[in-house]
């Protein structure tokens, strides 16, 4: 009898680990990528961002550029509002684009919809890059070499 609890306690903790529940992801900044606008204008800058799911839907994105204008450093910004992430690390993040002085935007700008995808990176000493992709609603799109964690 006890060989055969100490048999399922071990089976239920192999499931349990191979079923992984993700409820975040993050990246602290990736590499380099090449931001498209709509107008065909490029521009080179990082992304960062963090998505939880868990206890609500939440978090943010910023991509910034390498060649800061006169007034500053370009930043294009917003919130994430949806993240899905599957147990192999694959994830989704939805949001709006609140911010924008890459794309010809002046800073404040309507909810554009964006969508992020990427896989989590659960070997980071690695050095093995994977690539996050940036798509906006109005066209603009880029792809970062990255290697976000989930939690």
């Amino acid at each position: 009898m006890i060989i055969l609890i100490m048999f399922s306690v071990s089976i239920l903790g192999y499931l349990h680990e191979a079923k992984a529940q993700y409820t975040g992801v993050n990246d602290v900044g990736s590499g380099t990528g090449i931001i498209t606008c709509p107008t065909g204008e490029e521009h080179e800058g990082p992304i960062a961002f963090e998505g939880f799911s868990s206890p609500s839907f939440r978090g943010a994105f910023d991509i910034s550029t390498s060649i800061p204008s006169p007034s500053g450093e370009l930043l294009k910004s917003g919130v994430i509002n949806y993240v899905e992430i599957n147990p192999s690390g694959e994830f989704i993040l939805k949001g709006k684009e609140t911010r924008d002085d890459i794309c010809g935007g002046l800073g404040t700008v309507a909810s554009i919809p964006i969508v992020i995808t990427g896989v989590c990176d659960f070997n980071p000493a690695s050095g093995v890059l994977g690539t996050v992709k940036f798509r906006a609603a109005n066209g603009e799109k880029a792809d970062f070499p990255s290697s976000p964690t989930c939690s």
